[in-house]
């Protein structure tokens, strides 16, 4: 599996897809990734791969199956229980949830919410780093001519025990709110969070944040938790720290080789460029973020 230590992980603009833009192709495709997840809506990674040429049938062909894999919810449970940073957070006694202006439904719905983010941002993050380290590998195959990197010994194989996904049928009450539906002072807010813990600039917007601008007493408060770790680089740290050690847990993944000699080499490098970019500056600082608020809430 290859080293990402080399790439720059930086992304000058993510175009999208829109749902309702898509060609009968893609919108086959998004329908199969709201269904497999459980989701109402498809995630900004899988609208952006839309945009280039066979970037989104050859990663999710990959990814689809990954989603069924004990191997993978084991490996996501385990990822996040890795945190240093949130186990520096204590749970708020019920006097300070009330003094914000949180209900007991209020702080159900937060947790909720964060536990759904959580759960999918981890799985995400390990799914599309499996996804960069093989697609490079097979790139470095077809450069060389060679039908397939040899593969190393005793590894784990992430298909050899598949289960039904039990867990996406539970989801927050609330919808996604779109962004004219926050105040000025919310919409701020939230921009600022999410640029808490960046190692690069990213054009991504996550919608964590923006989910829970129902509550803004409890932005405001993480805000007022974090801020501090942020001006000592300790959000970044934590980030890049999971970042490797997502990569590290894939590396042992047996590879899965069906390299597409279809997609074009320009197309397959600008996969590579995203999957990097947004498991590096972006998913793994938000499985940080959550789980942070998640432990200071429940």
């Amino acid at each position: 599996m290859t080293n990402r230590s080399t790439t720059s992980h930086h992304l000058e603009a993510i175009s999208t897809i829109t749902e309702k833009d898509a060609t009968p192709s893609v919108s086959a495709i998004f329908a199969d990734i709201k269904v497999t997840l459980g989701v109402p809506f498809v995630n900004l990674i899988w609208r952006h791969l839309a945009t280039i040429p066979g970037g989104l049938e050859m990663t999710w062909s990959l990814a689809k199956p990954l989603y069924s894999s004990k191997v993978l919810n084991e490996s996501a449970r385990t990822l996040r229980l890795q945190s240093s940073l949130a186990d520096r957070f204590s749970p708020w006694p019920d006097s300070v949830r009330a003094a914000l202006g949180l209900s007991l439904q209020d702080k159900s719905e937060i947790v909720l919410l964060l536990e759904d983010y959580g759960h999918a941002n981890s799985r995400a993050l390990l799914i599309l780093s499996y996804l960069f380290a093989n697609l490079s590998a097979q790139s470095s195959a077809l450069g060389q001519g060679e039908e397939r990197v040899a593969q190393p010994l005793a590894q784990i194989d992430p298909f050899s025990q598949l289960e039904i996904n039990k867990e996406t049928s539970i989801k927050p009450a609330r919808p996604l709110p779109a962004p004219a539906e926050m105040t000025t002072e919310v919409a701020k807010l939230v921009k600022i969070l999410n640029t808490f813990g960046e190692s690069v600039p990213s054009p991504a917007e996550p919608s964590l944040y923006r989910h829970l601008s129902y509550w803004p007493s409890f932005l405001a408060a993480f805000w007022l938790a974090v801020e501090p770790m942020e001006r000592q680089g300790l959000l970044v740290r934590e980030a890049t720290d999971l970042y490797a050690r997502a990569s590290s847990i894939v590396n042992q993944w047996k590879p899965v080789f069906s390299v597409d000699e279809t997609i074009v080499p320009e197309a397959r490098t600008q996969v590579l460029k995203s999957l990097d970019h947004f498991t590096y500056a972006v998913i793994a600082r938000m499985v940080v973020h959550g789980d942070m608020m998640k432990r200071m809430i429940d």
